[in-house]
C-alpha cells in the first residue's frame, strides 16, 4: 500500500463573511488557520483520495471543480475522490445564502477550490511505498449531546425546552472515535479521524476564523507526532448533535472547543499508540447519485406558517421559508453517495447534515468489521432528519422548510438503504 498526506492553508483575508448561524458574521481575527487537508491511498493501481475543507457547507461547484482538477493533474477518477467539508461555523466564505444576509467571495471561492484540489494533487506526488494502515476505535463521552428534546406536552424542540418540563432527548449520541492511521517504518505519518458533533462550538468570544475542535485536535497531534503529521478530520452523523448539555444548570466556559479538541486528541493518541490493528490490503470504491424527493408547500400553507412564525418572532425561520417558497423549483434533488473500502475498513460517505441514528444504523448493519460514517460530503444537502423528527408536535428548526432543510422525511432512510447495498456489493 502507498499513501501520503498534504495540507494547504486556505485562511482568507480578514473581513470575509463566515458561514453558519444564518446571519452576517465577519471575521476580525484568526484563532486557528484554515486548511484543506488531503490523503491519497493507492493499492494495486486503485486510488482513494479524500480532502477535508475548513468551511461550513459543500458549495455546489466544489465537487465538479475539484474532481476535474484532480483528474487533470493525477489521472485519479472523480469516483475515487471524496470532497468533504468539516462544517466549522468559523470557516471559509464559500456559500451564498442571500435569505439570511450571508454573501460570499467568488474570487476567494475559486482559489479555495483550486487549493483543495492541490492538496490532493500534492499528496499524490508524495506517495510513499510500504505504508501500513491500522484501525482503532475508542469512545469520547461527556462533550457531545443530542440537542432535540421531547417536553411535557409532547412537543419536540431544538436546543432548549422552552421552559417546559424535560422528558427525554429525541435520540442518543454516537460517542465512537474511529481512527485510521497510516504508518511508515513504524512511525505515524497521518490519520483519518471522525467524530459526531457539530463544529459550532466556538462561542461568541471567537470572532474570527477557527477550525473549531478539529483544528485543536490537529495541533495536539502535531505536538505528539511532529509537524509533518496530518490529521484529516471528517465529521460524522452529527445533524442533531452539539456540545451543549441538556442540563440547564451546566454552563459552557469560554473557548470550550479547545478543551474538546484536547480531550479528543488524548483518546486519538491512545488509539494510535496502543489500540490499533492492521486492516489488510485492497481498495474499492462505489460512488453514485441518488434521486431524493423534495418537500414543497402551497401558497396557503406557506402563509399560515409565516403568520405563525411572525407571531413567535421567529424571523430566521420566516425569512428562510419565504425565500425557499419564492425560489425553489425542484421536486427532487440529486445527491452523492459514496462507499470507500480500505482493507477491512468501510467509509460511508453521505451528503447533508445527517441525524445520528442514521449513522448508528449504518454501523450496526454494515457487513464490514470496521466502519466510519461521514456526512457533509460531495454535494449540499442541508439537514437530513429522521422520520421521528417530523412527528406531529415537532417544532424542530431542522425540519423548518427552507433551502437548508428541503428533503422529504423518507430521504435519510433511502440514503442509508442504498449505502448498505453498495457496501455489500464491495464486501462480496
Amino acid at each position: 500500500m502507498r499513501a501520503a498526506f498534504y495540507e494547504c492553508d486556505i485562511t482568507p483575508p480578514l473581513g470575509e463573511n463566515m458561514p453558519g448561524g444564518y446571519c452576517e458574521n465577519r471575521a476580525m481575527d484568526v484563532f486557528e488557520p484554515l486548511y484543506a487537508k488531503a490523503v491519497v491511498i493507492e493499492d494495486g493501481d486503485t486510488y482513494a483520495a479524500i480532502v477535508a475543507i475548513d468551511t461550513c457547507e459543500v458549495n455546489p461547484q466544489f465537487h465538479d471543480v475539484i474532481t476535474k482538477r484532480v483528474h487533470e493533474y493525477t489521472g485519479i477518477s472523480p469516483e475515487s475522490v471524496c470532497v468533504h467539508v468539516v462544517h466549522t461555523h468559523k470557516g471559509a466564505p464559500t456559500e451564498h445564502r442571500p435569505e439570511c444576509g450571508q454573501g460570499f467571495d467568488p474570487c476567494y471561492t475559486d482559489v479555495c477550490m483550486r487549493r483543495a484540489a492541490d492538496a490532493i494533487i500534492l499528496a499524490y506526488k508524495r506517495l510513499q511505498d510500504d505504508v501500513e494502515a491500522k484501525f482503532g476505535c475508542g469512545t469520547v463521552e461527556g462533550i457531545s449531546f443530542n440537542r432535540n428534546y421531547v417536553v411535557e406536552d409532547g412537543e419536540i424542540r431544538s436546543f432548549s425546552t422552552g421552559g417546559k418540563k424535560f422528558i427525554r432527548t429525541l435520540a442518543g449520541i454516537d460517542p465512537e472515535l474511529p481512527v485510521l492511521t497510516f504508518m511508515k517504518d513504524g512511525k505515524p505519518i497521518g490519520a483519518i479521524i471522525s467524530f459526531a458533533c457539530h463544529l459550532a462550538c466556538t462561542g461568541k468570544e471567537v470572532n474570527g476564523y477557527s477550525g473549531d475542535y478539529a483544528g485543536i485536535l490537529s495541533q495536539e497531534l502535531k505536538k505528539q507526532y511532529g509537524p509533518e503529521f496530518i490529521s484529516v478530520f471528517l465529521i460524522g452523523a452529527a445533524g442533531d448533535i452539539n456540545q451543549r448539555p441538556n442540563d440547564p444548570s451546566r454552563t459552557i466556559p469560554p473557548f470550550w472547543y479547545r478543551e474538546m479538541g484536547k480531550f479528543i486528541a488524548r483518546e486519538a493518541i491512545r488509539i494510535i499508540d496502543t489500540d490499533s490493528k492492521p486492516i489488510g490490503e485492497g481498495i474499492s470504491i462505489k460512488k453514485e447519485q441518488i434521486d431524493l424527493p423534495v418537500r414543497n408547500v402551497t401558497l396557503d400553507e406557506a402563509c399560515r406558517q409565516i403568520e405563525k412564525w411572525a407571531e413567535q418572532k421567529a424571523m430566521m425561520r420566516l425569512l428562510n421559508l419565504a425565500y425557499y417558497y419564492t425560489t425553489n423549483k425542484l421536486t427532487h434533488d440529486l445527491m452523492w453517495l459514496q462507499v470507500i473500502r480500505i482493507g477491512k475498513v468501510c467509509i460511508y460517505v453521505m451528503s447533508g447534515e445527517i441525524y445520528v441514528n442514521f449513522g448508528l444504523k449504518l454501523k450496526k448493519e454494515s457487513p464490514f468489521e470496521y466502519n466510519i460514517v461521514v456526512s457533509n460530503s460531495n454535494s449540499y444537502g442541508g439537514y437530513i432528519p429522521t422520520p421521528e423528527a417530523f412527528a406531529e408536535g415537532s417544532d424542530l428548526y431542522e425540519i423548518s422548510l427552507c433551502e437548508g432543510s428541503r428533503h422529504a422525511p423518507e430521504a435519510g432512510e433511502m440514503m442509508v438503504k442504498r449505502l448498505l447495498e453498495m457496501s455489500k456489493e464491495l464486501y462480496l
